[in-house]
């Protein structure tokens, strides 16, 4: 690959006057800037001031091929904030430009050392402040800013930018920032208007119930109360087996949102291969059984189904790092794969079966790898012959316009053809408030796969902003409604709610200490409250009530001779009516 590289560092005025206020206690660690353009995507030239680079021939999935770079002198360390200003502009008639910004690596394998961003660069000479938290360390002169601008024709000019880092757990609130928002934001949009009443429409059933007393008789004339316990819809989070056994404050907390809130889990990692890994020692491999055990039955206790994730990654999972013998590979897949579906049987209600299939730029990929090109259909054909349960795709950046949504989309239409069913698509939706698509955007590309796949699900929810809760909050709540509104999802699930074992901490809906965040009080409000069903109703001489509510598992009390009575029952949009005998189960009303 040729590049056009300037050769001459071009200066970075770091002392010069910034129209943002800068926070005290930052370190300089950036001094120059440079720009490098592959020879057939366009140029790179040298100013007084800066550097400009013309990108002539676009490419969305290679926004590498033109980058400005700023070195990073001193090393880089996991939790330490580094801002980056950057003057910038768009030069033509064209709209804005864009940059993807980001921390990695300056040498292969040019490996990220923090979430990405996207900035958009306008017209006039403009400050955009980023920040952006290392999730990797990296050496003295390993690391680099860039602002990668290959993804689209423009002409962009930097003048200067300037790069200091924080000390970890700085606040970074405190930070100049870039306002975002996301269209269909306002009180008022109208695609949430229709999208409730949707909800109300297609999410709601008509519910009849028929009550008997401890003999038998139907209670007539009778007052009742209905109260939803647990949605038929599958509204989840992640959850490591972990808390859900381990005998603390912090378990005993966690159990409590999982049985009050949601009505669905995922075991985070521990169903994933690299868990079930044969080093495992006899003694490990024991306890992971018995808290698996113990978790599988808690749930099925509280009628909390589970999906299954995941049996293989094609993206090469770090167990399977450093393995280059192929047939290695391949059996400890195929074993692997056998153990775990021998293991869990029915506990789960589906299997994402492969997972990442596509993945980001610049993955290892297994079926790149000579003798694996076919190792994701062997390991759904031998999945296949193991068991009935429903397979999935599960990949991340489907609703982000680029390689990972068309070549999913072609992916899961190859396996259909080929006569390996794809129950469904596994959306893993991670979001950061660089790119936050419209709730009518998340409706448009649901449609497009539902032509291909009969149910979808939102797996692996989080959104990621700079310290804005209330986009965060806002974000979180349209995508529950628009994603709840679509007949074609099955569940909705965050990937961790808990800062004390969330994967991005920033993306909790509960504090460590419990307290509860925006995000969190929002799954309260929505799925708590406004998506439940609490009524009280009057039988009729049959013993009949009818109501329309929401599908799921109800709790009908009421008073027979002032003695409390009681019955679970569980009503489907399959299913509606139902039968209950009423068990007295307290000495007395109070």
């Amino acid at each position: 690959m040729k590049f056009i590289l300037l050769a001459a560092l071009l200066s970075v005025c770091l002392h010069s006057a910034h129209a943002l206020e800068i926070p005290p206690g930052g370190t300089e660690i950036g001094s120059s800037l440079k720009a490098s353009v592959n020879a057939e995507a366009g140029k790179a030239v040298t100013l007084e001031k800066g550097a400009r680079i013309t990108i002539e021939k676009a490419d969305a999935s290679k926004a590498y091929l033109a980058q400005f770079t700023v070195p990073c002198v001193p090393e880089i360390k996991t939790g330490e904030p580094v801002l980056a200003v950057i003057k910038a502009r768009v030069l033509g008639p064209s709209s804005n430009g864009v940059v993807t910004a980001k921390l990695q690596l300056q040498q292969a394998p040019y490996i990220a050392l923090s979430p990405d961003t996207s900035l958009e660069i306008h017209p006039e000479w403009t400050e955009l402040p980023v920040t952006l938290v290392p999730n990797k360390s990296a050496g003295a002169g390993m690391a680099a800013l860039v602002l990668l601008c290959g993804q689209k024709e423009q002409t962009l000019e930097v003048e200067s930018v300037r790069l200091l880092s924080y000390p970890a757990k700085t606040d970074i609130a405190t930070f100049p920032r870039i306002r975002r928002s996301y269209a269909g934001r306002e009180a008022q949009a109208p695609w949430r208007k229709a999208a409730l009443e949707r909800i109300e429409k297609h999410r709601q059933a008509d519910l009849t119930l028929t009550l008997t007393d401890p003999t038998g008789q139907p209670l007539k004339n009778t007052e009742v109360r209905a109260v939803l316990q647990r949605h038929e819809f599958g509204f989840g989070s992640a959850v490591p087996v972990k808390w859900l056994v381990e005998d603390s404050q912090d378990g005993r907390n966690f159990r409590n949102i999982v049985d009050r809130l949601f009505s669905i889990v995922v075991f985070e990692n521990d169903l994933k291969e690299g868990e079930w890994s044969p080093e495992a020692s006899t003694e490990k491999r024991q306890q992971r059984n018995v808290q698996l055990d113990q978790a599988f039955a808690w749930l099925e206790a509280r009628h909390i189904p589970v999906r299954g994730h995941y049996l293989m990654q094609v993206a090469t999972p770090y167990n399977l790092h450093g393995i280059n013998d192929t047939e290695v590979i391949r059996q400890r897949i195929f074993e692997g794969t056998r153990e775990r579906l021998n293991f869990v049987k029915n506990r789960v209600r589906e299997w994402d079966v492969i997972n990442h299939p596509i993945a980001w730029h610049g993955a290892d990929m297994l079926n790149a790898k000579p003798g694996l090109a076919e190792i994701d259909r062997e390991t759904y054909r031998l999945a296949r012959s193991l068991t009935d349960l429903p397979f999935w795709v599960n990949e991340d950046q489907i609703f982000r316009p680029g390689p990972q949504q068309e070549r999913t989309f072609t992916y899961i239409q190859a396996l259909n053809e080929a006569g390996l069913t794809v129950a469904g698509l596994g959306n893993q939706a991670h979001f950061d408030e660089s790119f936050l698509p419209s709730p009518e955007e998340l409706l448009a590309v649901t449609d497009r796969y539902a032509k291909i796949v009969p149910s979808q699900s939102i797996t692996e929810f989080d959104v990621v902003t700079q310290a804005d809760e209330e986009l965060a909050a806002d974000y979180t709540r349209d995508m529950l409604i628009a994603c709840f509104s679509h007949p074609a999802y099955s569940s909705i699930l965050l990937w961790g709610f808990w800062e004390g074992t969330h994967w991005k901490p920033e993306a909790a809906s509960w504090n460590k200490d419990w307290s509860i965040r925006l995000r969190g009080e929002v799954l309260e409000e929505w799925i708590g409250r406004r998506w439940r069903t609490d009524l009280t109703l009057k039988t009729d001489a049959s013993g009949q009530v009818n109501w329309r509510g929401f599908p799921g598992d109800y709790l009908v009390t009421t008073y027979i001779e002032n003695e409390s009575a009681s019955s679970t029952v569980t009503l489907h949009h399959q299913k509606p009516t139902g039968r209950a005998s009423l068990q007295k189960t307290s000495a007395a009303q109070p």
